[in-house]
């Protein structure tokens, strides 16, 4: 899952949306279905916080089983 971050222009004014979804595409139709003909001045894509957290509640764990070795490298 992904935080998707733009700034769209929508013939009018500029607007900062994000959402979060799983791809690309997802946010593609998110912003033909919430602006229309719009024009896409900056976007940024990134981890959500949910994903985040499930990454970090991961190393969590891995380290308690005794399966993380990454302070080894």
């Amino acid at each position: 899952m992904f935080t998707y971050s733009a700034v769209i222009y929508d013939g009018k004014k500029q607007n900062l949306v994000r959402y979060d979804c799983g791809t690309d595409t997802e946010f593609s139709s998110y912003l033909e279905s919430r602006f229309g003909c719009h024009v896409c001045l900056w976007s940024n894509k990134e981890l959500s916080e949910t994903t985040m957290a499930a990454i970090a509640a991961s190393r969590v764990q891995s380290k308690k089983d005794g399966l993380d070795k990454t302070e080894a490298l």
